[in-house]
């Protein structure tokens, strides 16, 4: 008992933390997307913007302001969504890092290395080169493992997660109620932000695909993603025609390779930007290439990333939406699973074959990409924006 309520404790000390982090950005700096946010929350409330697309987060927003329209509570009401979407990712994490570790009975005394390793994961960055030499920015040009001012994309990480964690156990065992949870994520997943179903739906297919071939397990677990595509069809005509009839935007999707990306970079940048933004991952990859063939969740999590920089790459908005990079953000969460992965695999390699020389090299990388999210974090306030 005493340790299940040092847990408590803990995770809701947690959770005040990132309540807390979450109101000093809000409050101090000036250029994020949580007011936009919290507007429109407020203008769907009060019909001046129509409830369409992506509508569930702002309307949770509204829920948990007590459906006011004034300012305050809708940004309060924000920031605890977001600190509890955030809490989740660090219990989530937490979880995994001790299943991996296998410590045993979580006690007040092994608790603190996972939490601590979970708490980082929320801060690790991408290292800014060449990005801060030619844009003088530690964000911009660069594919983040973490962000802090792009709430819709923040609350829908767990949800993420959870599908991606889901979609591997279904891999592994097919699972009948299993997948009844999936179509549920897929329709939270699209409603909050389709981002992560945009990888989701052209990864886990191909997977289900190798797995089962086209035995009953493949049509069974299909079909969430086959509604989830009818979905993402109702959430593009609300989006593209009915919200833009109504705030007369006349944005529109594009095909075009590297549209995005040239808006804020140059090409020249983007293999050094590739190598540095995943440096600890490829580094864990090419020191343990030798035992990734077999590697299920590797394979499953390399795929996700790769599909989500190609998105990326060939697909943007016109329009008024243009510099919006909104087929940008499920690169963050696709990153963050890579630098996810190999961190278990690091603690894992570790606890089997101590620290050697290799997984001290990767262990120093790791914290550097840790150190430079630290100072990226201090720099939001310092210079005001997310730059």
């Amino acid at each position: 008992m005493k340790n299940i309520n040092f847990r408590k404790l803990a995770t809701l000390s947690i959770f005040c933390l990132f309540f807390a982090l979450f109101l000093l950005i809000i409050v101090f700096v000036r250029y994020q997307d949580m007011w936009d946010h919290a507007c429109f929350a407020r203008q769907m409330l009060s019909g001046v913007r129509p409830t369409a697309g992506n509508f569930l987060f702002y309307w949770l927003v509204n829920v948990f302001s007590f459906f006011s329209t004034k300012i305050i509570p809708s940004k309060i009401s924000l920031c605890f969504l977001l600190a509890i979407a955030t809490t989740y990712r660090y219990y989530w994490s937490q979880k995994k890092i001790f299943e991996i570790v296998n410590y045993g009975r979580i006690t007040e005394y092994n608790y603190w290395k996972p939490a601590l390793l979970s708490i980082s994961l929320i801060f690790a960055f991408a290292i800014p080169i060449p990005s801060l030499l030619v844009n003088k920015s530690f964000y911009i040009g660069n594919f983040v493992p973490n962000i802090w001012h792009n709430s819709t994309t923040i609350f829908l990480f767990p949800f993420a997660l959870f599908l991606f964690d889901l979609s591997y156990k279904q891999l592994n065992t097919f699972n009948t109620r299993r997948n009844i949870w999936i179509a549920l994520l897929i329709f939270l997943n699209i409603f909050i932000k389709p981002s992560y179903f945009f990888v989701y739906v052209c990864t886990f297919p191909i997977f289900l695909l190798i797995k089962y071939h086209f035995k009953k397990e493949f049509w069974l677990s299909i079909i969430p993603s086959i509604i989830g595509l009818l979905l993402l069809f109702i959430e593009y005509w609300t989006i593209y025609q009915t919200t833009n009839a109504n705030i007369q935007d006349s944005s529109s999707i594009v095909f075009h390779l590297f549209y995005s990306y040239k808006l804020t970079s140059n090409l020249w940048q983007l293999p050094f930007a590739l190598f540095f933004s995943l440096l600890f991952p490829l580094c864990y990859s090419l020191f343990n290439i030798n035992n990734l063939k077999n590697n299920l969740l590797f394979w499953f999590t390399f795929f996700s990333f790769l599909i989500s920089i190609l998105i990326y790459f060939f697909i943007g908005e016109s329009g008024p939406r243009a510099t919006h990079g909104n087929f940008y953000w499920q690169v963050v969460i696709c990153t963050w699973l890579c630098y996810f992965w190999a961190l278990i695999a690091l603690i894992k390699d570790i606890k089997e074959k101590s620290l050697t020389l290799k997984n001290k090299i990767l262990l120093s990388i790791y914290m550097l990409h840790v150190a430079i999210g630290l100072i990226y974090f201090v720099k939001l306030f310092v210079v005001g924006n997310y730059y």
